[in-house]
């Protein structure tokens, strides 16, 4: 999918002011959030940065960041070793959805589980998020599992 002027590519340092207004976008979707008390993000920013397993990519539009992902790939010993993936955090800016942004990120973290070997990509998402189930079976996406969590805070 080719979108004018749309660059999707891994997120540096100066991209997390951007990535968390987009975070909030996102959680502003689930209702009130629990408070959590304050976060260092700037360290949890490092620590996501040094982890090779972990890839967090941003699409840039004219020059501003409009969109994100998380891929992040598991090494296995099941399935013949081969690895899986799991993606975590899509979020486009409310402005831009329905242009081709997140189907355009979601092609790119599958390239890229394809290119490492991975057998399968998993995602989870939250139940009230009807229009972005919908999404995911537009790119092909079948609910196969019943996911369960476990909430820790």
């Amino acid at each position: 999918m080719n979108i004018p002027d749309l660059a999707i590519r891994p997120a540096t340092v100066e991209d997390l002011p951007a990535i968390l207004d987009l975070y909030q976008e996102l959680v502003a979707s689930y209702g009130p959030a629990p408070d959590e008390g304050r976060v260092d993000h700037q360290e949890l920013w490092r620590q996501v940065m040094s982890d090779t397993r972990q890839q967090v990519l941003v699409g840039e539009q004219d020059g501003e960041i409009v969109g994100t992902v998380t891929l992040v790939l598991v090494p296995n010993l099941g399935h013949q070793g081969k690895p899986w993936a799991a993606v975590e955090n899509v979020a486009v800016r409310s402005d831009r959805r329905g242009r081709g942004l997140g189907t355009a990120l979601m092609s790119e973290v599958t390239r890229i589980a394809r290119s490492r070997g991975c057998y399968k990509i998993v995602l989870t998402s939250n139940l009230v998020r009807q229009r972005a189930h919908q999404f995911y079976r537009r790119l092909g996406w079948r609910q196969t599992h019943a996911g369960f969590t476990l909430s820790l805070i």
